[in-house]
């Protein structure tokens, strides 16, 4: 319905001479802000809190000025350990064990998304089981969430080559804790250990937000 609407508005092909500055924030506030879903409004409550403060605004125009590409070493040395200090902070902020510092044998890395962290974390669990049993063994592997996780989950188990028929998505206790019940998670490893699978993931969610927490096996 909105693509149809700003057909209507928007020219069929790229302008051929600059406009200024205003026209263009009048064509956004006119034809494009009426139909955003306002993520930052104070009062959307749908998927995540706004993210709009002073400092991360700051740090959007400094990472945009310098535009570095901190995805390894050699592309960024300063962003990439600038990006393990700051998660060591964080980490000692949790209070985690030493496992989790970039000074013992793991460390973390800031993903752009939740979808994509969800993603990074599912094939980092399925190549460390993988490299235990052998590669081969990829159509055996079980992954396990309940009924109220968040759909990015299903879509990484896609991406990581995970069989459809292989997501266990469990049903609640009830719709006012969407706790998942241990027994059932139980039951369903128990009985896929005997159909021969290989139980090896757990996606849990915190019952305030439905935040995605992760457990390996």
């Amino acid at each position: 319905m909105l693509r149809k609407i700003l057909q209507k508005l928007i020219p069929d092909s790229a302008p051929v001479q600059p406009e200024s500055l205003q026209a263009v924030l009048q064509e956004v506030e006119t034809k494009i802000l009426p139909g955003i879903t306002h993520w930052q409004s104070p009062n959307y409550f749908a998927y995540f809190p706004i993210n709009a403060s002073i400092a991360g605004f700051l740090g959007e125009m400094l990472s945009a000025g310098i535009n570095t590409l901190g995805f390894s070493w050699i592309t960024s040395p300063a962003a990439t350990e600038l990006e393990m200090i700051v998660l060591d902070w964080l980490a000692n902020l949790l209070k985690l064990p030493n496992d989790f510092h970039s000074k013992g044998p793991s460390g973390g890395v800031i993903q752009g998304t939740a979808s994509e962290a969800v993603l990074v974390v599912l094939l980092a669990a399925r190549d460390r089981i993988l490299r235990e049993i052998g590669k081969d063994a990829l159509g055996k592997l079980v992954v396990y969430g309940s009924d109220q996780t968040h759909s990015c989950f299903e879509k990484a188990c896609q991406l990581a080559g995970i069989h459809p028929e292989n997501l266990r998505l469990l049903k609640t206790e009830n719709y006012n804790e969407y706790a998942l019940s241990p027994d059932s998670l139980d039951d369903a490893i128990s009985q896929d250990i005997a159909a021969g699978l290989i139980p090896f993931f757990l996606c849990a969610n915190s019952k305030e937000n439905k935040t995605s927490k992760f457990s390996f096996f």
